[in-house]
């Protein structure tokens, strides 16, 4: 079914966000719903006879700030939908880190999509929101980037493809999210990980082109810098609207103690990046 709703979920910050413009971009395109949840985690802090004369100052200070943050960039959901005549909700969250990834979770399993900015620091807020709205929604994420335009119609996406069940998932939603579709560029990057027992791009081309859009299959060799940097570089030349693909190949571990190409498109892609796992 076509995109119907969707919910931002922006960090509550000063910073221009490119997530913003997107959903908004989408929501006008697609004529759908938007809900915009801006998250402020507040400082937990152990109340101890010794720590709260000098703590205490300092986390209130530290919540007066974030809470500023929060209504300002309310308003800047409000001035953004206004005008494009968007309907839109929108709703501050302040509680501990823990709770709000849990209200988050439930909100965005009764929404189409997810749209986040770029998940920043490891170990940082932004990249724990990323991770439980990737593994805990059953829903997928699309990652804005700064470096370009917002896309309201998604008609030409580039398949990352491994031939995984992660790819042919993601492949499915991108299809009924975005009827629009008429090219898909089935990429696969050989030399990370041996191929040659994996379902080829050759074959999944013609399911593509059964849901009415064009494939064109491209096998690239790895480049120094990794798998990345040539599916991002390919999907920026070819001036792609997104970059569609499976989310976490390998476990978790081995993604946060190596990097891994989820992780590294998340942080860089020069195209918005749709994710399902």
């Amino acid at each position: 079914m076509p995109l119907r709703d969707l919910l931002c979920v922006l960090e509550a910050a000063e910073a221009p966000t490119a997530a913003l413009d997107q959903a908004v971009a989408l929501a006008r395109g697609y004529r759908a719903h938007a809900r915009f949840e801006i998250a402020a985690p507040e400082v937990l802090v152990a109340d101890t006879f010794y720590s709260a004369p000098v703590v205490s100052g300092i986390v209130a200070q530290d919540r007066a700030q974030t809470r500023a943050r929060a209504d300002a960039l309310a308003e800047r959901v409000r001035a953004a939908s206004a005008a494009v005549g968007l309907g839109f909700e929108v709703d501050k969250r302040f509680e501990v880190l823990a709770e709000l990834l849990t209200v988050l979770k439930g909100r965005a399993r009764c929404f189409d999509l997810v749209v986040m900015d770029r998940p920043g620091a490891l170990l940082g807020h932004g990249e724990a929101l990323f991770e439980e709205m990737l593994f805990g929604t059953g829903r997928p994420v699309l990652v804005a980037t700064p470096d370009r335009a917002p896309v309201g119609k998604v008609k030409h996406v580039v398949l990352a493809w491994d031939g995984s069940a992660q790819a042919a998932h993601v492949l499915s939603i991108a299809l009924a999210l975005f009827p629009e579709i008429k090219l898909v560029e089935v990429v696969s990057v050989a030399g990370e990980k041996d191929l040659s027992e994996t379902v080829p791009g050759a074959e999944i081309a013609p399911h593509i082109e059964r849901h009415g859009a064009e494939a064109k299959v491209f096998d690239l060799m790895m480049e120094k810098g990794g798998v990345a940097p040539v599916i991002d570089n390919f999907a920026s030349d070819a001036k792609a609207d997104l970059i569609v693909m499976g989310g976490f190949g390998h476990s978790r571990w081995r993604e946060f103690v190596l990097g891994g190409v989820t992780r590294a498109l998340s942080k860089s892609a020069k195209t918005p990046l749709l994710l399902a796992h």
